[in-house]
């Protein structure tokens, strides 16, 4: 198996084989649905494996499904591995159009302790700072605050399966957060993300940092995350030695 499809399987394996509390089939896509908190990243389908003469009526299907759900719009999570390839335009045809654009990188067993900033107290948070870890994810990210209990509770469900929540602290103060899960051999990164006024200084890069450190002691060989592609992140992260793989999309429509 190619790092592309690894990395697919993957997510297909959070999404589906942990038996988290959302995830479902439709008419040959994987689909995300977590209303909690309603953004594109945790609503949408994927793993999309159909024929052309089949391609419409999956769109319709999801559609469907989250028209059925009262949901604000319905999006689609677009990779190399997509079938068939013609979908992207299909979905254009349609009145999707394309919010995102994420580079998925990947750093390969390097050994990271020697580049941790000891001058910044990363802390691997127990359930009862779920709250806390949310809280402040959502002030970095800028999302209402009135979703705090759907992050703790995922948070939670994450937890349940191994994964790893960090918190960032520079003179007492929580300032960052990041996110560890594992499946396969391979550990994925997510919500790296700090406060304005702290940025700029190494904090995320510490960050990344523990959860590679964690990620290769939990025996994975391959490590990755996404960021937006071109953007001030993915050069960071290049510096700490990923390299991109490949790129996916995500193509929305506000119903």
């Amino acid at each position: 198996m190619g790092i592309v499809g690894r990395l697919e399987q993957f997510w297909h394996n959070l999404i589906s084989e942990q038996k988290l509390a959302w995830g479902t089939y439709v008419n040959g896509a994987v689909v995300a649905y977590y209303p909690e908190v309603p953004i594109f990243v945790f609503n949408h389908a994927a793993d999309i494996n159909v024929s052309e003469d089949e391609a419409e009526n999956l769109l319709n299907g999801v559609k469907e499904y989250f028209l059925s759900k009262a949901f604000p719009f319905a999006c689609f999570r677009i990779s190399p591995l997509t079938r068939p390839k013609s979908f992207n335009s299909l979905l254009e045809n349609h009145g999707f159009k394309k919010i995102s654009e994420q580079s998925v990188m990947v750093l390969k067993g390097k050994k990271m302790e020697d580049k941790l900033n000891p001058e910044i107290k990363v802390k691997e948070i127990p359930r009862s700072e779920i709250d806390l870890f949310s809280k402040l994810l959502l002030t970095i990210f800028e999302m209402p605050i009135e979703w705090k209990e759907g992050f703790s509770r995922l948070m939670l469900e994450r937890k349940n399966v191994g994964g790893k929540c960090y918190l960032a602290y520079v003179e007492r103060k929580p300032v960052g957060t990041c996110l560890l899960l594992s499946a396969m051999k391979t550990g994925g990164i997510f919500g790296v993300g700090i406060l304005k006024e702290y940025r700029r200084r190494g904090i995320g890069t510490t960050l990344t940092i523990r959860a590679i450190v964690d990620s290769i002691n939990e025996g994975n060989d391959l490590h990755t995350l996404q960021t937006e592609k071109g953007g001030h992140a993915e050069r960071l992260y290049r510096k700490s030695g990923f390299e991109i793989d490949h790129t996916i999309s995500y193509f929305l429509k506000q119903f």
